[in-house]
């Protein structure tokens, strides 16, 4: 998930309960989610596969692939009710927040309920940013699944089936594929709850293929000379043609964008749209921005970095994160520093090398970043960020990621440029790591730091022990000057109207030896 911004400007036992009750053929889950009622609520009906008494619990999603806060949304479930194949309501119990209790599980044919959307929300406690959560708008729906949609733990790799109930004909905008009869047809539910779905009757929608992807944007603007599908495309094709430039190939099929942008009153309705940023998913992403021309850079960044995710976690995940839990935080997995930090400098990196940014820009934006991180503790490093930031302390300290994490990737191609003699850079690591391991191959967790040397030098040890697993501040004059550039840190004056930035100053050096300047070279 690209970082948040902040707008303004910028089991007990429940055995006790039931009493288990035998198991079956069909194993698809078939949903159908109604939008046509006026309730203001999801309403959700679930044929179910014939279930044992193993399948007792039915749970809705505590936490979410990429999303880095609590989302419990079995918070918002108004109404729960389980039918057997007679037709008669079946015992159920709430045992947590998010997980219901079902007695006679074997008997289950139906499950009905209503979820409320949370854009309604309150902020004061644990609020969803809007691009994570569930909206019904008069102006659109978004249908972030993991919110809408539960499972039984055993379960989660049966096959799903989805059919939408709509007024009307509006637009429909995911990722997921039709057969011929408008169902959706899902693989299981990790692949259900890595596919949004945008609907609405006044989205504008804009396609074309670039470099061999089939790219789709469904947008909603409550201005369209300030956002609309088109120009969304226009904006991210040479964003994307610099992306598959950097990989060398069409990394996917097929990419939907999903945007839906506020208006000016939206804030004091829906008090979530205080914040503002993106979400990434395999074949898709959802944004959500102010529809304020100000805001036209930064979404062009959010695409770069929520595409560049196809990458990594997409294609370059370790085993703690193949078979992703619901239900707790992902804290075991040490490398949030690769799938959010490296992506960020990836998605910015990608830009330079295709021309769309100046090499100077490059290095403001590392003094940028450099100026950011200091805003953040010392004492956590980027693998301590990966294990504790589903703590309340770790959470505050969480988007250094994408300035401490970005920051390490820009040092760390910078040290394989010296180590290679400029004939290796982080670029082609990166790339030699994904077709290594790939979607399908997920790399261990505990020694991935060794793989990591073993595939380039010993020193690098030393560099993953000193700036991922520790915090040790990089000497930044002496490891620019081996590239060609100069560092220098300007004096505070006190006439500054932010101090803590713009501090941090790189250039390039014109009296560089021939060997550093040829590797600055490497690095454009």
């Amino acid at each position: 998930m690209k970082k948040t911004i902040i707008l303004p400007l910028i089991l007990f036992s429940f055995f006790t309960l039931c009493s288990p009750y035998v198991s079956g053929q069909d194993r698809v889950f078939r949903y159908e989610l109604d939008l046509t009622r006026k309730n203001d609520a999801f309403n959700v009906s679930l044929k179910t596969p014939q279930l044992s008494r193993n399948d007792s619990v039915y749970s809705f999603a505590a936490h979410a692939p990429g999303v880095h806060q609590p989302l419990d949304f079995g918070r918002f479930v108004k109404v729960f009710r389980v039918y057997g194949k007679d037709g008669k309501e079946l015992v159920t119990h709430k045992i947590s927040t998010n997980s219901f209790v079902i007695c006679e599980p074997e008997k289950v044919a139906d499950i009905v309920y209503e979820i409320d959307d949370s854009f309604d929300m309150s902020i004061d406690e644990h609020p969803i940013y809007p691009m994570s959560g569930t909206g019904i708008t008069e102006n659109y729906t978004i249908v972030n699944t993991f919110g809408v949609f539960g499972y039984f733990e055993h379960l989660k790799n049966n096959p799903v089936e989805l059919k939408l109930k709509l007024h009307g004909s509006p637009k429909v905008g995911t990722a997921l594929n039709k057969n011929s009869e408008d169902v959706y047809e899902i693989d299981s539910y990790y692949h259900f709850t890595d596919s949004p779905i945008l609907i609405g009757k006044e989205l504008s929608y804009a396609s074309a293929d670039i470099n061999g992807i089939e790219v789709e944007v469904f947008a909603y603007s409550p201005d369209e000379s300030v956002f609309s599908a088109q120009s969304i495309l226009e904006s991210a094709t040479p964003v994307l043609n610099a992306a598959t430039e950097y990989i060398g190939y069409a990394p996917v099929p097929r990419y939907t964008f999903l945007m839906y942008f506020s208006g000016e009153g939206d804030k004091a309705k829906m008090p979530v749209f205080k914040y503002g940023g993106a979400l990434e998913h395999s074949l898709s992403s959802t944004y959500t921005l102010p529809a304020n021309p100000r805001y036209i850079p930064f979404l062009k960044n959010n695409i770069a970095h929520e595409f560049m995710h196809i990458l990594s976690p997409l294609h370059l995940h370790s085993d703690a994160l193949a078979n992703f839990d619901y239900a707790r935080p992902a804290s075991d997995d040490l490398h949030l520093w690769l799938y959010e930090g490296l992506t960020e400098w990836v998605s910015y990196k990608m830009q330079v090398r295709a021309g769309l940014v100046s090499f100077d820009d490059y290095l403001h934006y590392l003094s940028e970043k450099i100026s950011k991180s200091e805003q953040y503790s010392a004492d956590y490093s980027l693998t301590r960020l990966s294990r504790e930031w589903s703590t309340d302390e770790g959470n505050k300290q969480y988007n250094n990621i994408y300035q401490l994490g970005a920051l390490t990737a820009a040092m760390l191609d910078i040290k394989l440029l010296q180590l290679s003699g400029g004939k290796k850079g982080l670029r082609e690591v990166y790339l030699e790591l994904i077709k290594k391991y790939g979607k399908d191959h997920p790399f261990n967790n505990e020694t991935f730091f060794d793989t990591l040397v073993e595939m380039t030098y010993p020193e690098i040890r030393d560099f993953i022990d000193k700036h991922i697993k520790d915090n040790t501040a990089f000497d930044f004059e002496k490891e620019m000057r081996a590239v060609g550039i100069h560092y220098y840190l300007k004096p505070k004056s006190g006439e500054e109207l932010y101090p803590e930035f713009d501090r941090h100053v790189f250039a390039i050096d014109p009296d560089a030896s021939p060997e550093a300047a040829e590797l600055r070279e490497k690095l454009k």
